[in-house]
């Protein structure tokens, strides 16, 4: 119920408005959020994650240039994201679901009870710190790596400063075992192998091979081809469309498997299945029969190939060196 007051005899000082929030384009340009709808926000993330995924696949891998455009283009995006969420009251954060958060606290407890005397978790694109923070609370050692200077800031203020050194900025590759407070027993990465350029995921994958310690995992969390696209496209195309944002590839599990492998992974298992609240971890988890039929999934109705791609746990890998 609206209830009008008397004035103050006083009125108060109004204090000055926010400043607008500027975001670099793909073009090159500046431009302010500033005014912008939630609906109009998301079309301006439509215009430019093509735009800046051509950007950045026009340059050769490892240039200065593609780190460059990389690093601008998620800073861009992930504040036009922030601002959509805002405009809802909400943080923003991505890719985080409590069983992938269970799932990796599952595995760092497995590794106490094999006798681990440190087990510590390198998150690679920790966004806001939402996953680190869940496992620091629980008294592991925690670390990652994030290409957005904005998330990293974000970040900071979930874990605190003391943790700034830990959450470092920048290319994943640049990383070296020496650099780290203590070499990571598992590596989680979530919603990002389908960020990578296809011309640079074996480099990546054998790079995380090698920051890992011996007998440690990796969990590995891309959203299967079977559901794309997954990315802004799918928000404005039609399902089974190419992915044509900043997914510059949407892999099926065997592709997955197959970079695992040949960057030295000894054993990739994937989840037996998944549930709204958990994943079940069993043996080798069927893998290899998923592999043969993913392909046979795709000629199923959308929804029941969603639903079964969800269910056999088919986006999640867990590989141990």
């Amino acid at each position: 119920m609206l209830a009008i007051y008397p004035l103050p005899v006083e009125q108060p000082e109004i204090p000055p408005s926010a400043p607008p929030i500027p975001v670099m384009l793909a073009n090159g340009q500046r431009r302010t959020l500033d005014g912008l709808t939630s609906a109009e926000l998301h079309e301006l993330q439509w215009e430019q994650e093509p735009k800046f995924a051509r950007a950045i696949l026009a340059y050769p891998k490892d240039s200065p240039e593609r780190a460059m455009i990389t690093g601008l283009a998620y800073d861009t995006i992930c504040t036009i994201l922030a601002a959509q969420h805002t405009q809802d009251g909400r943080p923003l954060v991505m890719g985080l679901d409590p069983k992938y958060v269970k799932l990796v606290l599952q595995l760092l407890d497995r590794q106490v009870l094999r006798g681990v005397r440190q087990p510590r978790l390198f998150e690679v694109g920790y966004g806001c710190g939402s996953m680190l923070d869940e496992v620091r609370g629980l008294g592991y050692g925690i670390g990652g790596i994030e290409v957005s200077s904005m998330m990293r800031e974000q970040a900071i203020a979930t874990l605190g400063p003391r943790h700034a050194a830990s959450l470092l900025l920048g290319n994943l590759r640049s990383v070296k075992v020496e650099s780290l407070a203590g070499q990571p027993t598992l590596i989680y990465w979530n919603d990002v192998f389908e960020h990578i350029p296809p011309d640079e995921i074996e480099e990546y994958v054998s790079h995380l091979y090698g920051l890992l310690a011996p007998g440690g995992s990796l969990v590995t969390i891309t959203p299967h081809w079977l559901l794309r696209p997954s990315d802004v496209t799918g928000d404005f195309c039609p399902l089974r469309t190419e992915a044509r944002g900043f997914h510059f590839k949407e892999y099926r599990l065997a592709e997955v498997t197959r970079l695992l492998k040949r960057a030295g992974f000894r054993r990739v298992a994937t989840p037996l299945f998944a549930t709204h609240h958990r994943l079940v971890l069993c043996g080798g988890g069927g893998r290899l029969a998923k592999q043969l039929i993913e392909s046979l999934l795709d000629r199923l109705p959308v929804s029941v190939a969603h639903l079964l791609c969800r269910g056999l746990a088919m986006s999640c890998t867990v590989a141990k060196k």
